[in-house]
């Protein structure tokens, strides 16, 4: 569609209207926002002063602070009955380990404040004010007698009446916005007609004379103003054509080297990408040490106390603990990895998995946490599925935990039942799966029900300080069961229930796949050394001390390091016979250590099994030209002895 000049000016009039009129707008909101804001502030003082005053006279004789603010709390409900504010919520107390010491509603004292975006924001110098939804927190710092923060007092206001306020400035806009524009349009469009446009019409007669090669064509425009102007500009713009020509070679070597500008910015950008990205493998490396090294502690102690316990009882839930840690590892894997889905590199790591255990493992994971619900928890396959399947367990396994640990937190009383249905193929050497996830919950609106599967989306009232999570769960979970070549989907109304049905088309059976091999160590008791010495170095004193106590059972003398200089220490002493070493300490790291027994002589024999909890195949490269073994955390027993029985007799 042609769109004349004189509209085109028309337009640009209405945008210069509007635009002034929604800055305007949007100042005076900004205004009437930050004034709001300072009011709140003011009134949270006005507030909270007595109590401070009262908080620090109490502080004088060293009172803890937790018990100060406990003390004051007492007053929070008469606080909030007699307030002469309309939009003060609530007050409540955290201490300076931001657990709720105070608060009008008792169930929630002494629990941790669980709101990120409003502990990051915490000041001890000064008041802060932090948008939350339908409201706003006024965080209050409190100092004792002398001058230490021991807490914040949180006082929140209801933001209904800078909403209304909002809305109000608002509509006035727009009807002011209304007048203005029909009048300035009006006005324009007469003045553009007389004085534009029929000069313009002379314009295009001459510029479409210039493309037909008649370069003589009049203009007849003698007026002193901007077209006039423009008119002189098309008469010299005959002159200009020739002049083109002769510089068209110039503009080739100016656009050459605007290419060559260009270029340079990309690979600059290119190469800033790279930097991100090894930056990001960096921190993701760091958390994977982090997490797993409290991890290799967890399935350690488990599986020693499991050797040891007699109780069944006990046993079933030290087995639930190391199901659930392997679990929690898998996820940990799959979450470092979760990089490589946006990029396309994610690859399944297809293993043989027999779903009756696969069914007793998530049975044993969620025991407890439905026992404390009282639901019935149903994990079963159906009975002719026995033969082992060909799967990435580790992803199905952290789909099913997922949508698992979902229904258990959104049924409050009822049931939770999984089962895995398949339909075999005609060639009896594939079958179709389906799992059945069901609960009695509260149910999913049909209208929500595709938004749930969306990054950070959850169902819209859902209170997350009652629910938590993050809302990537079923995200992830899609991105595995589509990575599979399957499907997920839910079948829900609510306060109804949902089913959840994982569809995994094409899965092979085991036994028509005979190059797949799994290494099965021997068992532990199998194993008999001759007396050794042994040294462990490792900053943390839990992981030291369950390597010890796993080593006691055969003739070995433990000595302990805390880092590589106090192991190089140790091994001046008394030599090792092995050593096994953490990587990342303080103080001098494994790599160090081991380069430095590496160059001596004396010692450079004795052989080194690395323990890191790193994901970099860089740092894995690189522990491997100073040491023997490298074994990841968290460390399996079974591995551990297979390894150490390769170097002692």
């Amino acid at each position: 569609m042609r769109i004349s000049i004189a509209h085109k000016i028309l337009m640009i009039i209405g945008f210069t209207i509007t635009l002034i009129l929604g800055a305007s707008t949007s100042l005076h909101v900004m205004e009437l926002k930050e004034q709001t804001l300072l009011n709140m502030s003011e009134k949270a003082d006005a507030i909270v002063s007595p109590m401070l005053s009262e908080i620090n006279s109490l502080t004088q004789d060293n009172t803890v602070g937790s018990w100060v603010l406990k003390i004051q709390g007492l007053t929070l409900k008469n606080i909030l009955k007699n307030n002469t504010f309309d939009d003060l919520k609530t007050i409540y107390f955290i201490d300076q380990n931001n657990f709720i010491a105070a608060h009008p509603d008792n169930s929630k004292v002494d629990t941790l404040e669980t709101n990120q975006v409003l502990l990051k924001q915490l000041n001890p110098k000064h008041n802060v004010i932090v948008a939350m939804e339908q409201q706003y927190v006024v965080a209050v710092p409190i100092s004792n007698f002398q001058g230490e923060n021991i807490g914040y007092v949180m006082v929140s206001f209801s933001d209904k009446d800078l909403a209304l306020k909002t809305k109000s400035i608002i509509s006035n806009a727009v009807s002011l916005f209304a007048i203005y524009l029909l009048t300035a349009l009006i006005i324009a469009y007469i003045i553009i007609r007389r004085i534009i446009l029929q000069p313009i019409d002379q314009l295009v007669e001459f510029s479409h004379a210039v493309t037909t090669g008649d370069l003589n064509c009049p203009i007849n425009i003698k007026s002193q103003d901007e077209i006039g102007t423009l008119a002189s500009g098309f008469k010299m713009m005959r002159a200009a054509v020739r002049q083109q020509i002769n510089s068209m070679h110039e503009q080739h070597s100016l656009l050459e080297d605007t290419v060559a500008k260009r270029t340079q910015e990309y690979l600059d950008a290119k190469e800033q990408a790279e930097q991100s990205n090894q930056a990001k493998s960096r921190f993701l490396a760091n958390m994977s040490h982090e997490l797993r090294t409290p991890l290799n502690a967890v399935l350690g102690f488990s599986q020693l106390l499991q050797d040891s316990e007699t109780d069944k009882n006990k046993r079933r839930y030290l087995e639930a603990i190391s199901i659930s840690g392997n679990s929690l590892l898998n996820v940990l894997n799959d979450i470092l990895d979760l990089s490589k889905i946006d990029a396309g590199k994610m690859q399944l790591d297809i293993e043989r998995v027999e779903i009756p255990k696969m069914c007793h493992e998530l049975n044993m994971m969620f025991l407890q946490l439905s026992a404390q619900k009282d639901l019935d928890l149903q994990i079963s396959s159906h009975p002719e599925l026995t033969t082992p399947v060909l799967l990435d367990s580790n992803k199905v396994r952290q789909v099913l935990t997922n949508l698992i640990s979902n229904a258990i937190k959104f049924t409050a009383q009822g049931s939770v039942k999984v089962y895995f249905d398949f339909k075999a193929h005609d060639d009896n050497s594939n079958i179709d799966i389906k799992i059945h996830v069901t609960d009695t919950g509260k149910g999913i609106p049909k209208d929500q029900q595709d938004l749930i599967f969306n990054d950070f989306e959850q169902v819209q009232g859902q209170r997350s300080s009652e629910f938590g999570g993050t809302g990537l769960g079923l995200a992830i979970s899609l991105r595995f069961i589509k990575l599979m070549g399957g499907e997920l989907s839910v079948i829900s109304d609510k306060d109804k229930g949902s089913e959840f049905i994982v569809s995994l088309p094409n899965v092979e059976l085991a036994e028509s796949k005979n190059e797949v091999k799994h290494r099965n160590y021997p068992a532990i008791s199998s194993y008999h050394f001759n007396p050794a010495r042994i040294l462990i170095v490792d900053d943390i004193p839990y992981n030291r001390d369950y390597l010890e106590s796993f080593l006691s059972r055969w003739s070995f003398t433990v000595d302990t390091a805390i880092n590589g200089e106090d192991a190089l220490k140790k091994i001046e002493q008394h030599q090792p016979d092995l050593i096994i070493m953490d990587l990342k300490m303080p103080v001098m790291g494994g790599l160090e250590a081991s380069q430095l027994i590496r160059s001596d002589d004396r010692f450079k024999h004795i052989p080194i099994i690395a323990v890191t909890a790193s994901v970099l195949k860089d740092d894995k490269a690189q522990s491997s030209i100073l040491t023997d073994y490298i074994i990841s955390k968290p460390i399996h027993r079974e591995h551990l002895i297979f390894i150490i029985a390769q170097y002692l007799d």
